[in-house]
């Protein structure tokens, strides 16, 4: 898709309709666009998504391949990290993304401005994930969402250039995902800032009318946030995120230094990176839960409806004493890595499955993660197009994510496989790749207090612009 949706609106608004299952698509501008295929072409597109049906998969409008029955991955309820990670991250677009790949909660970061406006941003301060033009990093608790936010714009986090996109309010993110969501899907929103109270009831207000009771749930590592939400919104749920382990946070410190140490990127936040690793080796302190006492300590704080978000490195340690109590109480679990996905993943991979997380909070596609505990049963498929064909000829385990590489394999007699390798055809050896549940808690928004009176005046029209990335 290589011209921006941006300048076709009509376009942008059928295939999202599509993807989301609102609209049966039968009289849009897209498929108008696709009467002006041939027969040929028209028939092996059918041949394909018929070979991806027949291994338990289908490839959605946006280019994802998802799951035609229910997934087979220990029943872990999946968060997108910061939205899809084939966008820049804590965009509309990467929330639109996440929605069409099937996650059950869209995990956001946010923030409030100097003019208590709340924004979609996870770091303190500009320079990383957004920048302007100018280079100048500021702190968003210090910005004018009036005077200043407008010249912001997300940054690509391969080239580290600024795109087009400007980082959203909350306002616009949860009028978005409240348009684009599916019945099972929520939203996480992170609070980030140190909030008062009337921030917070501002924030609750919001989430509760434009995404609707039921739909969102917070989380913070603030317990100081937490209880006053508590006391704002007694039944929303609620979940306390436990800070990195400190040997996390020295891992992340050391292969940012080995690995991108003439990066603008690392340039631009030599200065963080700094504190980081003085964090980890001098202030760092563990606040931990992890026990059946410190778990006693977290639910006095919470009280009722609560989860609990640990580092992956953090639960391996303390899966045994920790998942049975929990399950008992009924507190959900979740996991995340500051460490990289590969690392979350074997993690995971490694612990037994009565003992896993209920979540884990992931910077992956649903089909990159579960595809590596188990895939569906293949069923017989035979075809005469030649990339159905090629994929039919393939064994179960072929990454369907990577359907591009296969007739540059096809001639050595390999085939791309899950978990990043490389297979043999004939004798399936592999060659190891060179690039790096209980029941769901009440997440339902219960009785409320009497309405805060707040502006709720309706913003201009957001216009999105969707890319595939190339």
């Amino acid at each position: 898709m290589m011209q921006t949706l941006s300048q076709k609106p009509w376009l942008l608004a059928s295939i999202l309709l599509c993807c989301i299952g609102l609209t049966a698509c039968k009289s849009t501008p897209e498929s108008s666009a696709e009467n002006t295929l041939t027969v040929a072409e028209k028939n092996a597109i059918k041949a394909k998504q018929d070979a991806l049906r027949a291994r338990g998969f289908y490839e959605s409008q946006l280019g994802n391949i998802n799951y035609l029955l229910t997934r087979q991955c220990s029943n872990f309820n999946l968060q997108s990290h910061r939205g899809s990670i084939r966008y820049a991250e804590n965009s509309l677009n990467a929330v639109i993304d996440a929605i069409d790949n099937n996650f059950d909660v869209v995990e956001i970061d946010v923030r409030i401005t100097g003019d208590d406006v709340w924004v979609v941003h996870h770091d303190a301060r500009t320079g990383r994930e957004t920048g302007t033009v100018d280079n100048q990093r500021r702190k968003i608790e210090s910005m004018s969402y009036k005077k200043e936010w407008g010249y912001l714009r997300h940054r690509n986090q391969d080239t580290g250039l600024l795109t087009d996109d400007m980082p959203p309010s909350f306002r616009e993110l949860a009028a978005t995902f409240a348009r684009y969501r599916k019945p099972h899907q929520k939203l996480n929103i992170e609070i980030k800032s140190n909030a008062s109270v009337n921030d917070l009831k501002m924030l609750d207000y919001l989430a509760y009318e434009f995404v609707g009771g039921g739909n969102y749930f917070f989380s913070s590592l603030e317990m100081r946030n937490l209880t006053r939400m508590r006391d704002i919104n007694p039944d929303i749920y609620l979940a306390f995120i436990q800070s990195p382990a400190k040997a996390s946070m020295n891992k992340l410190a050391s292969d940012l230094k080995r690995g991108a140490g003439s990066d603008p990127i690392y340039e631009r936040n030599k200065e963080e990176l700094e504190s980081l690793q003085a964090l980890g080796n001098r202030h760092h302190r563990e606040k931990r839960y992890d026990s059946p006492v410190k778990l006693d300590k977290l639910a006095k704080q919470l009280k009722r409806n609560f989860g609990y978000v640990l580092d992956i490195r953090h639960y391996t340690q303390s899966a045994a004493r920790l998942k049975p109590v929990a399950k008992a109480r009924g507190i959900m679990i979740a996991t995340y890595s500051i460490n990289g996905h590969d690392y979350h993943e074997r993690s995971l991979l490694a612990q037994s499955r009565s003992l896993r997380p209920d979540s884990v909070i992931m910077d992956d596609t649903v089909y990159g993660f579960c595809s590596v505990f188990e895939l569906p049963k293949m069923q017989p498929f035979f075809s005469d197009e030649a990339d159905a064909k090629l994929i039919a000829s393939m064994p179960a385990d072929l990454d369907l994510e990577r359907l591009g590489e296969l007739y540059a394999y096809k001639g050595n007699q390999l085939y791309p496989a899950v978990g990043g390798t490389l297979k043999s055809t004939q004798a399936q050896t592999y060659i190891p790749k060179v690039t790096s549940t209980p029941s769901a808690p009440n997440l339902e928004i219960g009785t409320r207090q009497a309405d805060e009176d707040f502006s709720l005046e309706t913003d201009p029209a957001v216009e999105l612009e969707l890319r595939k990335k190339q």
